[in-house]
């Protein structure tokens, strides 16, 4: 692998992995907050949320289709891609890293309001059950791939 494909593929690795989701949950308040134009409703955040998931399903896929990828980095995203399909909880974990660093803009000073707070409990919640049934699911030996 070369050292662009290493760092793309170390990005799903912890702790790259967590820390640019929480950088990616830190920075997804003032982006929401300007895109909504003042009108930070629930309703709107959740919109704005669910585009920027679907974006991060949809640009790695337009990547691995664009770059001239070695064969050593396509069967480690393969691989992730059935981890992904076999197991949600692998899915899951990783909005907890998104919610923690949705707090963590909080901590800093900014404001949240009712549907920032409503997004990081969301992914602090649903991410935080997905984070401990992965763990779980590791603990019990290696994950096997069904492909």
């Amino acid at each position: 692998m070369n050292s662009l494909e290493r760092i793309l593929v170390q990005l799903d690795d912890q702790p790259w992995a967590a820390a640019w989701r929480m950088l990616l949950g830190a920075a997804m308040p003032p982006v929401f907050s300007a895109l909504a134009g003042g009108n930070g409703s629930v309703g709107l955040y959740l919109v704005l949320f669910i585009a920027l998931l679907m974006t991060l399903r949809v640009a790695p896929a337009l990547l691995r289709f664009t770059l001239p990828l070695s064969p050593e980095a396509k069967e480690i995203w393969r691989k992730r891609r059935f981890i992904a399909k076999d197991y949600d909880s692998y899915q899951w974990q990783k909005l907890f890293w998104m919610g923690l660093g949705i707090l963590s803009h909080a901590v800093v000073g900014g404001d949240l309001g009712l549907a920032g707070y409503t997004l990081a409990a969301i992914c602090l919640v649903g991410g935080g059950a997905g984070l401990v049934n992965w763990i779980r699911i590791n603990d019990t030996g290696p994950v096997k791939v069904n492909a």
